[in-house]
């Protein structure tokens, strides 16, 4: 069961988001499972759930001795001078794993710990497995998810989709995922989904179910006396919720990937989203093994907020602000380096011992974010991305066809624009100009095979049409972006840094607009309807649960957190602190170009396209 909480304590869980809620239950876990050094026995996924939100050594600071992970448990040496503390997925391999484990223990205690909700069964295969009574503590939480940023979270589900039908085994997913986030922030929300959208219908109402049967345990949670069933709690006959508090309400908005396939095929240009875009993150770590050159300490580094202070301040600046900002690191850098070499006495020398670590540390923060942007900026280069992204912009931002045909023609010829770079643009075409009379698809698809480029990479843009043309969407996708002349932008030149250009995107993700519509009460309730045939609220939601199938991006991370710094600031200005508004954006996986085409292939596997016209 989880404890009771008082009103600060339910404030804070309001307040401190994804991140927050699981660092939370990591830390009282190990606080919870008694003084002593321990053991910490993981699987991949709950390995992934922690690294983001705690550093390795700063989870060993806590009394953990070392870490285990349960698919790769050995049969060594008895320690029975150590504790144990389990932190599973409740999953049939991982129970098995553990009764396994427990038959024959190497550890004098056993403090398990689920990430969500075990059966029943679950629980009794453990008790009959611990014939020696070594397990103290059996716990469920609600930690089912990577929380990337206090408003960003994921499932790490690459492919959700396959034949426009959901992967076995990822709807289920999908609802233990979301459900976790909502039960960690002690909110019991209203549903809503895309209409047309059936896949959101569906997971959508497996929410809506979950929510009632395990809704209560949430409830109690709440030191409140004043909250009840009477006055927002879900009730069986209407499905009306509202959050943890009583006095405010929020909403969980389930959104398909389909509605917009533009934003996951567009060049992004914030730190953060280059980084996943061109060279790659796995659980937080960047592999720059192949840059030319490299010290062994920088084949692979860690870039997430929670363990790197640098790059948190820094993971939303653009392009030419992140040189920017690396020059000032730099110059702080040498600063300090020059006064260190500056030791001619005992005090010199008692202040260099004592900021030494720091200095240290400094050091390698220069290193690492010296050598990622660099890599960043030769990357740019070699495959001419500014004029690509530059043709992205004019395609989705603007309106004249004839240029754009061009320009993608001029591109697509040039040998010098990679294979991918030039499908993508004929995807983008694709989708932009469907409709249009003078529509050229098919040119340019020939254009693509006369550069040899492979098959597999051609069969893509009829692929992209089926999963997010127009038949696909319920929204006027390409209404929201103004019209714009976007190489007047490219006047926006960043001087700090040589070779470093300030590339403008005016490009805004569809899903800024349907959160800020979410957050005002302004969603369309045929659009948006409720699960359950539930009455529309009648207020405002306070906070709003984005979840997307299909995917999220880390553009579109960058533009709610500037949506929940713009609310935060009304919010600084209102006299109430109960009217602070915030939206959490998440989805099945967090996509760069690559992977999203990897799910579209997915997506539309076994289904007959040759009906459908370029």
């Amino acid at each position: 069961p989880l404890p009771r909480f008082t009103d600060i304590q339910v404030w804070n869980f309001y307040m401190m988001g994804a991140v927050g809620a699981i660092k939370n239950y990591i830390e009282t876990m190990i606080r919870d499972s008694e003084p002593g050094y321990k053991i910490m026995l993981m699987d991949k996924e709950t390995t992934s759930i922690v690294s983001v939100v705690m550093g390795m050594s700063e989870v060993m600071k806590q009394e953990v001795y070392m870490f285990e992970q349960v698919e790769q448990m050995s049969s060594g040496e008895n320690m029975s001078y150590l504790k144990c503390l389990v932190f599973v997925r409740p999953t049939a391999e991982n129970i098995a794993l553990l009764c396994q484990e427990l038959q024959q223990p190497r550890y004098g205690a056993y403090y398990i710990y689920f990430s969500n909700v075990v059966s029943k069964a679950g629980v009794k295969q453990l008790a009959e497995a611990d014939e020696q009574e070594v397990v103290r503590e059996v716990q469920e939480l609600y930690a089912d998810y990577l929380a990337l940023a206090p408003h960003f979270y994921t499932l790490n589900i690459p492919t959700p989709v396959t034949g426009m039908r959901w992967s076995p085994g990822s709807l289920q997913r999908s609802v233990q995922g979301v459900t976790s986030l909502i039960f960690s922030l002690l909110l019991l929300p209203d549903i809503r989904y895309q209409a047309n959208s059936e896949l959101a219908r569906q997971l959508a109402d497996e929410i809506r179910q979950t929510i009632v049967v395990e809704g209560s345990v949430v409830a109690n949670c709440s030191a409140r006396s004043t909250v009840s069933h009477s006055n927002g709690f879900y009730n069986s006959n209407t499905g009306n919720t509202t959050n943890i508090g009583g006095n405010s309400s929020s909403v969980v908005l389930i959104l398909d990937r389909r509605d917009d396939a533009i934003t996951p095929l567009l060049h992004q240009w914030t730190y953060e989203a280059m980084v996943h875009q061109l060279l790659g993150v796995n659980g937080g770590r960047v592999s720059l093994a192949n840059v030319s050159g490299i010290s062994e300490e920088l084949k692979e580094v860690v870039m997430t907020p929670t363990q790197d202070q640098f790059y948190a301040k820094s993971m939303y600046l653009n392009y030419g602000e992140i040189g920017q900002t690396i020059k000032q690191l730099m110059e702080e850098y040498q600063s300090k380096l020059s006064k260190q070499q500056k030791v001619e006495s005992i005090t010199d020398m008692k202040n260099f011992v004592q900021s030494y670590p720091q200095f240290k540390q400094m050091s390698g923060t220069v290193s690492k974010h010296v050598t990622v942007v660099g890599e960043l900026s030769r990357v740019v280069s070699a495959r001419r991305l500014l004029h690509v992204s530059e043709c992205q912009q004019e395609l989705i931002c603007g309106t004249d066809h004839s240029p754009n045909l061009q320009r993608v023609h001029e591109l697509v010829r040039d040998p010098s624009i990679s294979a991918e770079d030039a499908t993508v643009l004929v995807m983008l075409y694709a989708l932009r100009h469907q409709s249009h009379p003078n529509k050229d698809t098919r040119g340019l698809v020939a254009a693509l095979e006369r550069r040899k480029v492979t098959p597999s990479y051609v069969k893509l843009v009829s692929a992209i049409l089926e999963y997010g043309g127009n038949a696909a969407r319920q929204s006027t996708l390409f209404s929201t972006q103004l019209p714009q002349d976007v190489s007047a932008f490219k006047k926006l030149l960043f001087k700090g840094v040589k070779g470093v250009e300030n590339v403008y995107t005016q490009h805004k993700p569809l899903v800024l607009e349907t959160a800020t519509l979410a957050i005002k009460g302004k969603l369309k309730d045929n659009l948006y309807p409720y699960s359950g045939n539930a009455s529309p609220a009648t207020h405002r939601p306070q906070t709003v649960v984005v979840f997307i199938i299909g995917g999220v991006t880390y553009e579109e991370s960058a533009a709610i957190h500037q949506l929940n710094s713009s609310l935060s600031s009304s919010n600084s200005n209102s006299s109430s602190s109960s009217s602070a508004t915030r939206v959490l954006l998440g989805g099945t996986h967090v996509h760069n170009t690559p992977s999203f085409l990897e799910a579209v292939q997915a997506a539309v596997v076994d289904r007959d396209r040759s009906v459908q016209k370029l």
